[in-house]
Formats: C-alpha cells, structure tokens, sequence
C-alpha cells in the first residue's frame, strides 16, 4: 500500500473512534481544516463546484485542476467535501485519487450518504493502479464483453463494506451476471459482433431438455450453428470454464448438473479451437489454482485441413532428450532432438532451431508423419528447452526477449546460437550453410525467434516466429536485403498477440522484407503452431 493509500484508509478504519471534535487521526482539538473555510472561500468553493458540474468534459477536466489548488479544499467537510471528491475522482485521472479519497472520508465521517462508496472507489482504483488486487470490489471490469468483477486481497469483510454503503461481495457478484444474462439475450437478438469484439458471449436461454437431447449419452460436447458455437457438460463442480481460448464462464441450466455456454465468433466456419472443461471454485477462480487439459476440438468446415500426426509410439523417426553442460549458461540444460526416417549424418540435412523443447512433442508427431507421406521435407529439429521456472520470475521470458534482463538474455544468446549449433553440427552433421537453418518459437518464443533472426541474420535464412507479443521497433535497424525470409502466423483470438504479429506483417510487408503471413481463426492455442509449422518447413524447403 503506498503512504496516499495508507493515509486515508486508515482514517475511515478510525471513523468509529472519532467524535466531531477530534481531528482525522483522533488526535484531539480540531484545527481550522476540521472547523471549516471561512464563508468567503466557503462561496468560492461552491461556486467552482457548480461550474465544473455544469461544465462539459473537456472543460470540466480544466476547472478541475483549479480545483486541486483551491486553498479552501483542505478545510472542505461534509456535503462540499463529497462534491470536491466526485470532481476530482471523476475528471482529475488517476492522479486525483488520492486526493478525492481523503475528501471522501471527511465527508463519510460527517455521515453525508454516498461518500463512503467514493471513498472505496478511490482506495480500489489505487489498489489496482499499482498492481495490487482491490479492497472493497467496486471496480468491475470487461472481458470479452462480460462484467468481470476485478480481484480481491479478502482483507474487507461484508460488515466493514455495509458501513460504507457498499452491498456484500455475493451482492454485488449477483448483479453482475444478472446483467451479463440481460447483454448475453441483447446480443443474441443482435447481428454481428459488438464494436472491437471477434467474440462475444450469447445467451438464448436453452432448455435442459434440449441440451440433453444434444449431449445425448456424451458428458459433453460442441456444435455450431452459423457464427454461433455451444459447448455443454454435465458436471457436478461450483462453476466450469472451457478453456484456454474462451475462457468465459459456463452458466449452470436448471438446478442439476447441466452447464452450457454459447459464443458467437467472426470466420466461425474456419476456426480451430480447442477447449477443455476446467474446474472452478465456490470463488469463481481455477480449483486448485491450476488449468486443466484441452482434450476438446472444435473445427469448423472451413478452418483448415487437419494435418496427419503420428503417436509417440509410432514415429517413423527419433526423438530423444540430450542434455547439454552449457558454459554460457552456467548450467545443464536439456535438448530434444528429432532425426527423420533412416537419417544419416551424410545427408547434412536442414535444420530447425526451436526453443520450448520440453513442449515440442505435438510439433515432432506432425512433421514426423508429414516426412513419411512425403509431404515436408526431410530435416533435422534442435529444441533447447525452456529455463525451469524456479519461483523467482519468468525466466524463460528473461532468457528470450530483449530488454527484461540484458545478461541472462545475452548468456542465451550465446548458448542457442553458438553452443547449440557447434553441438548439433558435430552431433548430427547438420547444415551450417544459412539458407538451410532456420530458428522456430511461438509465443515468446516468437519474439525470441524474430530476435534471433534479425541479430544472427547471417547465420539463420528463415525465422518463424507466431503469435508473439512483441511489435516491431521502430528504432530497429532491419535491412531487408540481409534478413532472414520471415514465417508469420497468429490467430484472430489471441488478442495482443494477434495484434504484435500482425504488426510484424505490415512492418515487414512495407520494409519489403520477404515474409509470409498466416492469420487463423483460433485462440492462443497449440493447434495452429502445430498445424502451420510442417507448412512452414515445407515453404522453407521443399
């Protein structure tokens, strides 16, 4: 909590014990800032307030700065108080917080009704500002057009919140998803998609009778209609979220164990998604704090094709872990390595760099059966795996994006492109020439690939970089002549990610920068790097 926030919350925490004649902190005597302005300033006060509640935005954000340095602000008390701290609290920014919430709580202890809840609505909005969950759950947020009520610290109960005039957590839940049911049944009766939104949550009230007649003997399931998509379960759990891509909560229909929810998304018929039925606690939050599988797929009649994929057990090639005493990271660090059917060193094949090893498995099947039907080129694949997570940040964001940590960054650096190699080449003999190396990540380790691509220009002739979520920089000195041919993908509901690679797009598109840009319909979701990598190999190289 910052000294602002401390401050004042402690002032309303000491309400009870503060009579009239006592100062905020119970001290004793009032001074003049607790007795008041004088009736001058009391006037001009007034009237300052009267203009700015009378003023447009604009010009109600200029009175407001006036405000602030108003003499006669320190001494407000009461009705003139509450006035003061909606001003400010309303057109001051984020800045005028904390001063709003001080002239809230003078006004709460003078029992004006209504200041209590502004005072709470500055503390929670100072909570959330400098990252912290929020007190007193007046701050409601939106995701993916839903009322999401922003996270809680637990440290107010129900009783410290009826004081305020604030109505209990379960309350103030209950309102929210009786209006995301009125905006869910307004847009199911809506065309299109809200402004902004590829998806959006609908609600046509289905009976139980009839999705039990679509689950059928199944415990759950998927169907589409048009641009409309239900997913349905049975399950005794406090809530279900069907994530990792839509991740809204399911609504329970009827009193049993029938949960359901329905969606409408932009391009539906060429989605892919997947999606499993995770647990959620009494609290609305994950059981145990943990996601759950994705066994569950969605794919639409125009996404595309599903590409073949073999099972661990029968692969026509290799895939073994190795593991690597790296002297630039001054530790062990496990690789897996995928050689393709009857591969000999002879052959000195490309090779694809990758990072998230430890993750590359559903990558291997793929191109493993794309290599036995002849369908993607014969390569060789080297995938350092990610840093362990320790419990002390995201190290592997660290080790793979520019700008978090220059040296851990740089140590990795020297580890994938220099050590990694020498070792791949000795081990396996693969191509050291550029044009048939290639570096491969998703997500960050999309940025780490673009990373790679553009400092190691000389070394790596393609990059494939999908659903990063770092954008170009404009200060970046990318000559297109040197860089490496560029593999884009990312999916049209992964938000940010969508929009940095993207962004990648279009800056490479007018640097002239040679590159190929894939936009799926589907979420931050495995499947589409999956499905697009043995493409982008064969691009590559077939």
């Amino acid at each position: 909590m910052t000294h602002d926030e401390a401050a004042f919350t402690a002032s309303v925490e000491a309400e009870d014990s503060v009579d009239g004649n006592d100062d905020m902190n119970g001290n004793g005597p009032a001074t003049r800032s607790q007795q008041g302005p004088s009736r001058h300033e009391a006037h001009e006060l007034s009237d300052l307030l009267s203009r700015i509640e009378a003023a447009d935005p604009a010009e109600a954000t200029t009175l407001v700065q006036l405000l602030a340095r108003t003499p006669a602000l320190q001494y407000a008390r009461g009705a003139p108080a509450l006035r003061a701290a909606r001003a400010l609290s309303v057109h001051g920014g984020p800045q005028a917080f904390a001063q709003a919430g001080e002239l809230a709580a003078r006004a709460h202890r003078d029992g004006v009704a209504g200041a209590g809840v502004v005072f709470a609505e500055c503390a929670d909005k100072m909570s959330l500002l400098s990252g912290r969950p929020q007190q007193f759950g007046t701050v409601v947020t939106s995701h993916l057009g839903d009322l999401v009520l922003a996270p809680m610290d637990g440290s107010v109960d129900d009783a410290a919140r009826a004081r305020l005039g604030l109505p209990s957590v379960a309350q103030r839940q209950s309102e929210i998803d009786k209006r995301n049911r009125e905006l869910a049944r307004e847009r199911a009766d809506q065309d299109g998609l809200p402004a902004g939104q590829r998806m959006c949550r609908i609600w046509r009230d289905p009976s139980e009778a009839w999705l039990a007649e679509h689950l059928g003997a199944q415990a759950s399931c998927g169907w589409a209609n048009g641009d409309e998509l239900t997913l349905a379960c049975r399950s005794d759990a406090a809530g279900l979220l069907p994530g990792p891509v839509i991740e809204l909560p399911m609504w329970r229909v009827g009193g049993g164990d029938l949960w359901a929810l329905s969606v409408r998304i932009e391009r539906l018929p060429e989605a892919v998604i997947g999606y499993g039925f995770w647990p959620l606690d009494a609290g609305g939050g994950l059981l145990d704090g943990r996601r759950g599988a994705v066994p569950h797929r969605f794919r639409g009649p125009a996404a595309p094709e599903e590409l073949p994929s073999h099972r661990d057990h029968e692969l026509r090639g290799t895939s073994a872990k190795h593991t690597l005493d790296s002297t630039a990271l001054r530790t062990k660090r496990n690789v897996t390595v995928y050689l393709p059917p009857r591969h000999s060193p002879a052959e000195q094949l490309p090779v694809l760099y990758a990072t998230d090893g430890n993750m590359i498995g559903p990558y291997i099947r793929r191109i493993d059966a794309g290599i036995s039907r002849e369908t993607v080129p014969r390569c060789v694949v080297v995938a350092a795996h990610a840093a362990p997570m320790a419990g002390y940040g995201n190290d592997r964001a660290m080790e793979y994006l520019p700008g978090f940590d220059d040296d851990r960054f740089d140590r990795h650096q020297r580890f994938f492109v220099d050590e990694l190699a020498v070792w791949a080449e000795q081990q396996f003999n693969v191509s050291d020439e550029r044009s048939r190396r290639a570096v491969f990540g998703a997500s960050d380790g999309g940025g780490h690939a673009l990373a790679v691509g553009h400092m190691h220009r000389d070394k790596f002739g393609h990059a494939m970089a999908y659903s990063t979520g770092m954008p170009p920089n404009e200060r970046m000195n990318w000559n297109a002549t040197e860089a490496p041919f560029v593999h884009l993908c990312a999916g049209t509901l992964e938000g940010g990610f969508h929009q940095a690679t993207e962004a990648w797009a279009a800056w490479l598109h007018f640097a002239k920068s040679p590159h190929h840009w894939v936009e799926r319909v589907c979420g931050h979701d495995l499947i589409q790097w999956v499905e697009e990598l043995p493409r982008a190999i064969t691009r590559a190289w077939g």
